[in-house]
């Protein structure tokens, strides 16, 4: 029985049992419980006879990869593992293979796709940009995102007169992809202990590096060799004070086109949201309303009925009080206003050289990431000062 089949006889037998427990049948709840361990010897034949290749089995199959990778580069991996080179041109197949490894001459080794995606996926997960902002994967060095410079401009015309040409102009704005490159290192004593678990730490701490990073950068970034932020390039709405009042956020949000609103979302950092969360509590300004908690895991919480998302890299402070020029509050469409390009693959390379004298190996990783702002009327920024 294949495993579509399978799924389809457990959802019945569910249904069955269902039916039988409401409706008191006894002996049709031991018909169908007898279904059930019935279908449990089932799902272990489907396993024994058609055996497939689980993300368990590509994470520890390149986690034997890195060992040997480490020990002795591309060689080792050479020789002492079989049918992990990538034999087919074709993108996809390659990136469906366990271990592969490219620019064999330098000694890279090229992490499977779906680790890569995987490291990736946590990335998203933890960087509020990356949540809410359009993520689009690219192999250019570049990524050439077409933009309208101009609104439409439809013209009325007469029954006896020619519609008018529009003025539309379109361009492109380029966005370099840089690279970004973070170290890893492990000790002789580590690589042969059997209880460290070398590829986890890897991953770990790969995920970690990359992760503030890039925070840092699509907040505050300059565009020098690593993505242009958000703050100071997209709608600065002046406060007119240096104490954030709600009035401020209200106003905020009436800054961007209703059209982006639809989609809007929040982004401050920690303290400011807990200085945020007391004024809209407050018994006294009757803002109760404002603010919509969510205590479910991973969910945000809402302010005038938008998401809310941590940003640590934007400035934050629980007294409320900031500094003339200081942006600590964005609002806006994040999807529609910032493009991250990004190379889904990550590269390894074996350095045992710099610092064999103490017996520890580092492996350099690198991916190449991009960001900017390609629609700066879709966020809003809260600018302090008057």
């Amino acid at each position: 029985m294949s495993n579509i089949k399978v799924v389809d006889s457990i959802r019945s037998s569910m249904d069955g049992l269902k039916q039988a427990v409401l409706t008191g049948n006894k002996e049709a709840e031991a018909k169908w419980q007898k279904r059930f361990d019935e279908l449990e010897f089932q799902v272990k034949r489907v396993a024994t006879v058609e055996p497939k290749t689980t993300r368990g089995e590509e994470a520890k199959t390149f986690g034997q990869a890195v060992r040997l990778f480490g020990k002795g580069g591309i060689a080792a991996v050479n020789a002492k593992m079989e049918g992990v080179k990538v034999t087919s041109n074709t993108p996809d197949r390659q990136k469906s293979t366990l271990v592969r490894y490219d620019i064999e001459s330098a000694g890279a080794l090229l992490m499977p796709y779906e680790m890569s995606s995987d490291i990736n996926k946590q990335i998203v997960e933890i960087s509020p940009v990356m949540q809410v902002a359009k993520v689009v994967n690219t192999s250019a060095p570049s990524y050439r995102q077409a933009q309208r410079n101009t609104s439409l401009s439809a013209s009325w015309f007469g029954e006896a007169s020619t519609l008018p040409k529009t003025n539309d102009t379109f361009g492109f704005e380029e966005i370099p992809v840089h690279d970004l490159g973070a170290r890893v290192a492990f000790s002789i004593q580590q690589e042969q202990d059997s209880a460290f678990d070398i590829e986890n730490e890897i991953t770990t701490s790969i995920r970690e590096q990359f992760e503030k990073a890039l925070g840092t950068a699509f907040i505050n970034g300059d565009g020098v060799n690593k993505p242009k932020g958000i703050v100071g390039n997209v709608t600065s709405y002046t406060a007119g004070g240096l104490a954030l009042t709600t009035d401020m956020l209200i106003r905020l949000t009436q800054q961007i086109k209703t059209h982006y609103q639809r989609n809007g979302s929040w982004m401050v950092n920690r303290l400011t949201m807990a200085y945020i969360r007391s004024l809209v509590l407050s018994s006294t300004n009757g803002l109760e309303y404002t603010w919509e908690p969510n205590f479910q895991a991973g969910m945000p919480s809402r302010l005038l009925g938008a998401p809310v998302y941590e940003a640590p890299d934007l400035v934050g402070l629980v007294s409320g009080n900031f500094v003339s020029g200081q942006a600590p509050v964005l609002y806006g469409d994040f999807n529609y206003g910032y493009l991250i390009p990004r190379h889904t693959d990550f590269y390894m390379i074996r350095d045992p050289y710099t610092e064999g004298a103490a017996f520890v190996t580092n492996l350099y990783a690198m991916t190449r990431v991009g960001g900017a702002v390609v629609r700066s009327e879709a966020i809003a920024q809260l600018t302090m000062g008057s």
